[in-house]
């Protein structure tokens, strides 16, 4: 009797432990587990010319993402340089630059978003902790210090807050079009801690009070204990380079919805493919099957003679529909 008993308690106290890892600790971010696998895309402008945002083939990736079937894409606002993806008239009263010198005139997101909503496909930013560092003029006139050149800064008070005031006009600009914000450079050895993921979750939330935001401390190492999320972390940033040595512990991470980011080819950016189809599905059926979002970052076409601007190439993208073909309901 009493061991029958013991073995009833058991299964009870299993599928409590179930219940709980399916139970949403922060149903804003319950629909990225259910997407489970999305695309990254690190497009970065380098020059005030800014023909490759001006030759972007908006209509073309879309139709790439749909027809593969993922569910969300994330898609990079700027990053060190200085040259951004969008307008954005706060960055330029900030820094003192005239409208298109750094920010482009083309609102390449906004055409981005409407295009992957009409597919049911959620978009997500990315921006930096910091303004670009290689940018001594917007480093300066943000309020960081210029040393160490084409560094991170340590992270000021006033800095902090004019680079909030840059990323709360996107959000208002976007709205409810941006589902999320993956934010990187979020080194606790430059100053970031969580007064500063409020005030920037706070900025990013401003024109959609249910988008999702993670800060990036750094890579995940697999062989050590993993640094802590930020109160304002809804998500975990989860940048990892070696995915397969990974072992998956359910949807939730201190309270946080688990999501790892890695690359496709050999590194970011690059247009190889490291692992076969086999490896990368058995491996994320484990993962996205405990309700763990896996993001990957692809290549991009940037080269007219090549094909269509702002595409995925055809090798990872037939990669892609394979992976998705398989893990994806």
């Amino acid at each position: 009797m009493k061991r029958h008993l013991f073995i009833y308690m058991l299964c009870f106290c299993c599928m409590g432990l179930k219940a709980q890892q399916k139970a949403s600790l922060n149903s804003a971010t319950d629909w990225l587990s259910e997407a489970k696998l999305g695309v990254f895309m690190h497009f970065l402008p380098n020059r005030a010319t800014f023909e490759e945002v001006d030759s972007f083939d908006v209509e073309a990736l879309a139709t790439q993402l749909g027809d593969a079937g993922v569910k969300y894409f994330v898609f990079t606002l700027g990053q060190n340089s200085g040259y951004f993806n969008a307008p954005n008239p706060v960055y330029d009263r900030l820094t003192g630059y005239s409208q298109g010198e750094r920010c482009a005139l083309r609102d390449l997101p906004m055409e981005i978003a409407k295009a992957l909503k009409r597919r049911g496909i959620r978009l997500m930013l990315y921006l930096p902790c910091q303004p670009p560092i290689t940018d001594t003029t917007a480093v300066k006139a943000f309020g960081f210090p210029l040393l160490p050149l084409n560094d991170n800064r340590q992270i000021t008070e006033m800095g902090a807050r004019n680079w909030a005031r840059v990323i709360a006009y996107w959000s208002r600009h976007y709205g409810k079009l941006v589902s999320g914000w993956w934010f990187d450079g979020g080194y606790s050895h430059c100053g970031f801690n969580s007064a500063v993921a409020k005030l920037y979750a706070k900025a990013a939330k401003a024109g959609n009070r249910r988008a999702i935001t993670a800060f990036n401390p750094g890579v995940i190492n697999p062989k050590r204990t993993p640094k802590h999320p930020t109160e304002a972390d809804d998500y975990i940033a989860g940048e990892i380079n070696e995915p397969f040595q990974y072992q998956p512990k359910g949807r939730w991470q201190e309270g946080k919805q688990m999501h790892l980011l890695t690359y496709m080819g050999s590194t970011w950016g690059k247009p190889d493919v490291r692992f076969t189809d086999a490896e990368w599905i058995t491996w994320l059926q484990r993962v996205t099957s405990q309700g763990i979002a896996v993001t990957l970052d692809m290549a991009v076409n940037y080269f007219p003679e090549n094909g269509k601007v702002g595409t995925l190439l055809p090798l990872q993208l037939q990669q892609l529909k394979h992976l998705c073909a398989a893990v994806l309901p």
